[in-house]
């Protein structure tokens, strides 16, 4: 009987430990009518049920197709929280951070906007800080704020903000979240074309809705809800562009939820309380804007730091500012290995000869290539290939 008893209370407290304990949740399937899609886990995954208790396991590569889409609210505390978006599955719910799109390449980690890590990173537009450095107000970019920031029923709840991963990407007015489901990902060198379609609801007022919201340039979604966007990460800042016509929808800076709280607490003191440590994001840029039109950098204006001047010294992380040979010695008559594509992050392995090339002074360097690198022809270049290349073209 007692170990039947234990039996009992493990499972008990094992169902307890595995609930979410979602406080709303919201299947918004029927209203957004996304096409059906493959995806596959990226490891083993937890299956939810709609109160967020576990209800099965996926293994890992396993590849579903679901059609569904949901989120979850925490009320348990105002301003309330968005804080997991879903797949359905078999009659329960897997967590969009925990899948990726099948026969699709995926965002690198720098750009992803992770649900169960969303307090760590926000990108939100980089006009807020206007809000900080000159006399403009939040007004000044949302038609909403300021027809609704009197009224009782209005809280400032959120700033916008753009969340992206390897399934979605939703813009968010200080209203509500504007869902796209990502159909396919493509990239070129540092830029990544995300094939999207528009929640179906969301057609009819979308474009009026946002344009007052301060993003500018999406695509008319009158008569279509598939678009193209284009998305470039640099630093800690990211662009959006309309996949349509290259045009900027809106450039972005990366943030957390310690300061936004600060920006909200300022904005919502009438601008006359701004807290001591709310200061500008400062612009940390990794490599030049890329054209989105050709993918390419435009060299046309490359500063003098990208030009070989900056120092160089064993494991820093540098980035290739233009095509650049990979060599398997650190001379110019060496074998190449490949052409690394503007972009390409690498890791300071050596220091070795100094040399001028090109009226550059600088040296050559041994590198390990990291992650997501392609060659000039857009081919990926595996991680942890070591060679030679000549410092000059890194910063």
């Amino acid at each position: 009987m007692k170990k039947l008893m234990l039996v009992f209370a493990v499972l008990f407290l094992g169902s307890f430990v595995n609930a979410q304990q979602w406080d709303y949740f919201h299947d918004i399937s029927e209203y957004s009518l996304f096409t059906e899609k493959q995806y596959k886990t990226k490891q083993q995954t937890k299956l939810y049920d709609r109160d967020g208790s576990v209800i099965g396991n996926l293994k890992a590569n396993q590849i579903i197709k679901s059609s569904s889409f949901a989120w979850v609210q925490d009320e348990s505390k105002f301003p309330f929280d968005m804080f997991e978006y879903l797949i359905g599955y078999k009659g329960g719910w897997i967590s969009t951070d925990d899948l990726v799109l099948v026969d699709s390449e995926q965002l690198p980690a720098e750009i992803i906007t992770y649900n169960k890590q969303r307090f760590e990173k926000k990108w939100i537009p980089v006009w807020y800080n206007n809000i900080l450095t000159s006399n403009k107000k939040l007004n000044d970019y949302s038609d909403f704020y300021d027809g609704y920031k009197d009224t009782e029923e209005f809280v400032l709840y959120k700033l916008h903000t753009v969340k992206i991963n390897n399934n979605f990407l939703i813009f968010t007015s200080l209203s509500q979240d504007h869902i796209f489901s990502i159909k396919r990902i493509e990239s070129n060198n540092t830029l990544f074309y995300l094939h999207c379609e528009l929640e179906i609801s969301e057609q009819s007022e979308f474009n009026d809705f946002l344009k007052n919201e301060s993003f500018s340039n999406f695509p008319d979604f009158t008569n279509n809800r598939d678009t193209t966007f284009i998305v470039e990460q640099n630093g800690n800042r990211l662009r959006i562009y309309n996949g349509d016509n290259t045009k900027l929808i809106i450039e972005l800076m990366q943030t957390n939820n310690d300061w936004t709280d600060l920006m909200v607490r300022y904005i919502k003191s009438d601008y006359k309380n701004k807290p001591s440590n709310l200061k500008p994001i400062a612009e940390k840029l990794d490599h030049l804007w890329s054209d989105p039109k050709t993918g390419l950098y435009d060299q046309s204006n490359v500063p003098a730091v990208v030009k070989g001047t900056n120092t160089i010294t064993p494991n820093q992380t540098m980035t290739v500012t233009e095509n650049l040979k990979l060599r398997s010695g650190e001379a110019a008559a060496t074998k190449v290995l490949s052409v690394m594509a503007a972009g390409t992050k690498v890791k300071i392995l050596e220091v070795g000869k100094a040399e001028a090339i090109d009226g550059i002074k600088s040296n050559w360097v041994k590198v390990e290539v990291q992650k997501n690198a392609r060659d000039r022809d857009g081919k990926a270049i595996k991680a942890g290939t070591v060679g030679w290349c000549y410092g000059g073209y890194l910063r």
